[in-house]
């Protein structure tokens, strides 16, 4: 009996000496593993060692269970470089996922940034459709405005395999809040009565920084651009902004890439050739300069502009003549 005890004690001695030099030992690993949602712990182990992050899944399944209080994350696992079982388990256990770079471009409006999501396989389309373009929804969160256009900045978003809906406006509220916002006492405690009238809201100028990006991509037109806006407001003319008959046409899936004179009279809100004043929400995501060129817009008295022959800059008039004569000079290039 005591021969027995003490060859149990041995064999038990060794296995737990052989355990922490496994669970300690690191080896060199470039794999991406996935754990499917509700896997066990043995078939977490299973998978593990079957890739060859591991040696050996039972000893992952005891170390697993002396730490049972710490639940391991489903989702895919970036491993390069040197690790130990230890290590292995601690990147599980708090849900280290790989990160994918999401990006939203200037000028992307939520129906690219909707087909964007779709297309990186990260939520569908109409998922994310139906929720940003919901008032209450926007209300939620203590916005302005009928949809979460304009919203959501221009950047490169680092998401993970989770991301729902609410964690991605999550994403894109905290970068708004942190680089936009600043903005807003700014220009509503901004005398604009040379410009327009006297005070605009935060919202408007978002509004007119939306066009402003839409219209030209030139950081030194900007300024100008948002004085050909205030110019036409502070008229009572309509703005006449191709890219809000464009986005009009969008949100009822109704452009084909090309606008026609039937285009152009739909009846919607957001066209600027059938009604006067500003659109009622952004048509995109605006960059700073864009939202900087309506905090400091040029003085002029521009009222019009067209693109040049060569597509590298507008060319402005403060007469329906003079604007005749530069379309057609360079429309027909076009």
């Amino acid at each position: 009996m005591k021969r027995f005890l003490f060859t149990a004690f041995t064999i038990l001695t060794a296995f737990i000496l052989l355990s922490l030099i496994l669970i300690n030992k690191k080896m060199y690993i470039d794999k991406e593993i996935t754990i499917p949602k509700g896997s066990s712990t043995f078939e977490i182990g299973e998978i593990l060692e079957k890739e060859g992050v591991i040696i050996n899944k039972y000893i992952f399944i005891i170390y697993t269970k002396i730490h049972k209080d710490e639940t391991i994350k489903a989702g895919t696992y970036q491993f390069k470089g040197n690790y130990s079982l230890k290590d292995i388990y601690e990147k599980l256990a708090k849900g280290e996922v790989k990160l994918r770079l999401f990006t939203i471009v200037p000028g992307d409006n939520l129906l690219d940034i909707a087909e964007k999501l779709e297309k990186e396989n990260i939520l569908k389309k109409e998922d994310f459709i139906k929720f940003v373009f919901n008032k209450e929804n926007v209300k939620k969160y203590g916005l302005v405005g009928e949809s979460f256009e304009g919203y959501f900045p221009p950047e490169s978003y680092a998401l993970d395999e989770k991301e729902t809906v609410e964690t991605l406006i999550a994403k894109f509220l905290e970068l708004f809040k942190k680089r936009y916002l600043p903005y807003k006492e700014k220009i509503e405690s901004k005398d604009y009565s040379q410009f327009y009238k006297k005070r605009i809201t935060f919202y408007e100028a978002m509004i007119i920084a939306s066009l402003i990006e839409k219209e030209t991509y030139i950081p030194e037109e900007k300024p100008i651009i948002a004085s050909v806006i205030f110019n036409r407001l502070k008229a009572n003319m309509k703005l006449d902004i191709d890219p809000t008959v464009i986005y009009a046409l969008r949100l009822k899936n109704l452009y084909s890439g090309n606008l026609t004179k039937e285009n152009m009279r739909i009846d919607s809100p957001f066209n600027t050739y059938k009604y006067k004043g500003l659109p009622p929400t952004p048509i995109c995501s605006f960059s700073l300069s864009s939202l900087e060129a309506v905090l400091n817009p040029a003085k002029t008295n521009y009222f019009y502009y067209v693109l040049s022959k060569d597509r590298k800059r507008h060319i402005f008039s403060d007469n329906y003549q003079d604007h005749l004569k530069n379309v057609k000079e360079n429309i027909k290039s076009y």
